[in-house]
């Protein structure tokens, strides 16, 4: 039945693939991995030690599916004459190039499982590689207040991405792999100057033509990294401007063929290898060069393409993956393409500034009945980078809702490191606006990233007199605190702080002040566990203005 299959995908082929002895691009899926150097036991020499962490902070297992591919059958595809293109630890397999008869001869390999086509072999012509930019200055001192954001101000307020950069939470310290076609001149536009002179930008590597070089042939790269890690104060400030960013090549920008769901899969497992807390890819995959290899509607449950299984795999490993969900919602096919029609992935569809569905967004279900899209994000006419020094443009397409959404997913997991991936989204999806009435249009909605905040750390909101002025509190019981974010107008540092009940001040609470951000500043005041449970107020008094704030403790024990 092996060699049955094997020989009817054959048969089927384009005449053109196999003509003349046509070198194509093959999958090669492996019936095993029996008699691998690798072991589940020793996962440190497959994955990064930040990579074990992130599924250690998780309760994620190390698994068959972890180990890479016997080299010994890698070795043999070699023996055989094909050229790998790649492999995948995940699904067991390996893409190669080959002509026909090197690809006969591998099919009868005993480990082979079955062989598929996918796509020409098509030699992209680009520059040599190049050293990144060496960069001496920012190009804009520093800015805070209203107009930190600058142009991309609107389109970040409609994730709510504001109020966590005011509370210094901008994605410092999370790490997010791009998969795209090509960056071209992000190693020298000022809007990423930031990036690389704090060393939070690098080259991650080529799956198409095998190095390094990923700033070239595409700029579509260079615009979806700007929505998230632009970082100019005042003029132009993406949704995760702290983070740092790996910038990974898998679309072959010379046709539109399968084989780059394979290089998709390939540098997922690469980002999941080094550690990335986040995955943006603002690709999809319905129509190709070759008519023949198109998808239908009925492919798209998330089990039958190449691409959605190596999505659905890496949706399990602790990452959160944003993929575009499409931009056919005014075409024919409507649908949205693959990968996004993996479950646990976050396809994301676009809205314009009234928070309705762009026309172009790509509607769902998936072939198995599951909503889709999942989340949506801006994408209508969203400000972009231009390419060249600090110019600006106005850009459509769900390819820019998916990096909005990832980098206003990584602010906010800067704010709370500790959490999962999986809490993370989980707040993420109950700030939606639909997350009670989904639908196939907009998914669960438009989510915000201050309601996931809040939800997040527990905290309260209290408005006093003045609508300018409120405070955000939480108590932290681990901490034997009370954390309190005040905006507004502030008190001086020197203020009184006080905390009474009915039976008054309470003397021995600490009260610190840390660093204002953006008119907002942090208190902490230490000692309330001592306090019996109750209602009390709050109060800072500096001379000039009094701030009083009522809040509750209950016992420990009490949800």
């Amino acid at each position: 039945m092996r060699q049955f299959l094997i020989l009817w995908v054959l048969l089927i082929l384009p005449s053109g693939a196999l003509a003349q002895g046509n070198p194509a691009k093959w999958w090669i899926q492996f019936s095993d991995k029996n008699h691998s150097p690798y072991c589940t036991c020793r996962p440190a020499e497959f994955l990064s030690a930040r990579a074990l962490d992130r599924r250690a902070k998780a309760g994620i297992s190390i698994v068959e599916n972890d180990l890479p591919v016997n080299p010994g059958y890698v070795q043999a595809l070699r023996n055989a004459g094909a050229v790998l293109h790649g492999t995948s630890r995940w699904l067991n397999a390996a893409s190669v190039i080959a002509d026909s008869a090197t690809i006969r001869t591998i099919a009868r390999l005993p480990f082979v499982d079955t062989v598929v086509y996918v796509g020409r072999d098509i030699k992209v012509k680009n520059p040599p590689n190049r050293a990144m930019k060496q960069r001496v200055s920012l190009a804009v001192a520093p800015t805070e207040g209203p107009n930190y954001a600058g142009y991309a101000a609107r389109q970040n307020n409609l994730l709510g991405v504001p109020l966590l950069h005011a509370l210094g939470a901008r994605g410092d310290g999370i790490w997010v792999a791009v998969l795209d076609g090509g960056f071209t001149n992000a190693d020298t536009i000022p809007l990423f100057d930031s990036l690389a002179l704090q060393h939070r930008m690098f080259q991650g590597w080529d799956f198409v033509e095998h190095d390094a070089a990923v700033f070239e042939s595409a700029s579509h790269g260079t615009g979806v990294l700007s929505v998230m890690a632009a970082n100019m104060p005042g003029y132009f400030v993406g949704t995760a401007p702290a983070a740092t960013y790996f910038l990974v090549k898998t679309e072959d920008t010379g046709g539109e063929y399968p084989i780059e769901e394979c290089n998709w899969i390939s540098g997922a497992e690469w980002a999941d290898s080094i550690g990335a807390d986040i995955i943006n890819a603002s690709l999809g995959y319905t129509v190709f060069n070759d008519t023949t290899l198109g998808h239908r509607w009925h492919e798209l449950d998330g089990r039958r393409t190449i691409g959605a299984r190596g999505a659905s795999i890496a949706a399990t490993k602790g990452m959160i993956i944003c993929n575009s969900a499409g931009n056919s919602g005014d075409e024919d096919w409507k649908k949205v393409g693959v990968p996004a029609d993996a479950p646990g992935i976050v396809a994301v569809g676009a809205v314009d500034y009234n928070k309705q569905r762009a026309v172009f967004s790509s509607f769902g279900p998936t072939a198995d009945g599951r909503i889709k899209p999942d989340l949506m994000a801006p994408g209508d006419r969203v400000v972009t980078a231009a390419y060249s020094g600090i110019d600006l443009g106005l850009s459509s397409g769900t390819s820019l809702a998916s990096p909005m959404l990832a980098g206003a997913i990584a602010s906010l997991w800067s704010a709370y490191p500790d959490k999962t991936g999986k809490e993370i989204l989980d707040a993420v999806y109950a700030s939606a606006d639909q997350i009670t009435a989904p639908n196939n249009a907009r998914g669960y909605g438009l989510p915000d990233m201050s309601r996931a905040w809040f939800e997040l750390g527990d905290f309260h909101l209290t408005i006093l007199d003045d609508p300018e002025t409120y405070i955000i509190w939480a108590r932290d019981p681990k901490e034997d605190k009370l954390i309190l974010y005040l905006t507004g107008d502030q008190p001086s540092r020197n203020a009184s702080i006080g905390v009474h009940s009915a039976l008054g001040l309470n003397p021995n609470l600490k009260a610190t002040w840390n660093t204002s951000r953006w008119h907002m500043m942090r208190l902490e005041i230490s000692g309330i566990n001592g306090l019996p449970a109750g209602a009390y107020q709050l109060n800072i008094n500096d001379g000039l203005q009094t701030w009083n704030m009522p809040f509750a403790l209950v016992p420990k024990d009490r949800k």
